[in-house]
């Protein structure tokens, strides 16, 4: 059967930057945006310990450079945390680097633990309240990625 959710791109070994901006290719000559809020998180979880948080915005094109203004999109996607597979696989293909705003800095967004049954942030820290975008407390693969992103198109956001 295979992984049909993203199309790969160009792989590459280098680990991702903070301000790095990506694109997935959910279909053919369609690209949306992404990108990295947070490297090497600080987590209790060993299994999220060392890896990077990523926003998907809701902003497409046909041409993987139009990078400018990215973080004025919607997120199409709550954000999700990632090993470096997505890249190193090709799913997401880095295409500059613009840093990161304060706005990106203050997305209500967070995590459902489903062991402590509580809402928490990247480092496993409870949530006072339950934000805006979220989703499980994990590590997400390129196929989590591709699979909420189809969902989310096919929802037509």
């Amino acid at each position: 059967m295979g992984f049909k959710e993203l199309i790969a791109m160009k792989k590459v070994r280098s680990k991702p930057s903070e301000g790095d901006v990506f694109v997935i290719q959910p279909k053919e000559g369609t690209y949306y945006y992404g990108k990295v809020i947070l490297t090497n998180i600080k987590s209790k979880d060993s299994f999220i310990n060392g890896m990077s948080l990523v926003y998907i915005y809701n902003k497409v094109s046909s041409q993987k450079n139009a990078i400018e203004g990215v973080e004025d999109n919607d997120l199409l996607i709550p954000p999700i945390i990632v090993n470096n597979q997505p890249w190193q696989k090709g799913y997401f293909e880095t295409v500059g680097n613009v840093g990161i705003t304060e706005n990106e800095m203050n997305v209500d967004f967070g995590f459902w633990d489903t062991l402590k049954k509580k809402f928490v942030n990247c480092n496993g820290d409870e949530l006072l309240k339950k934000p805006k975008y979220w989703t499980h407390y994990g590590l997400g693969s390129f196929g989590v990625v591709g699979k909420e992103v189809q969902k989310a198109l096919n929802e037509g956001k």
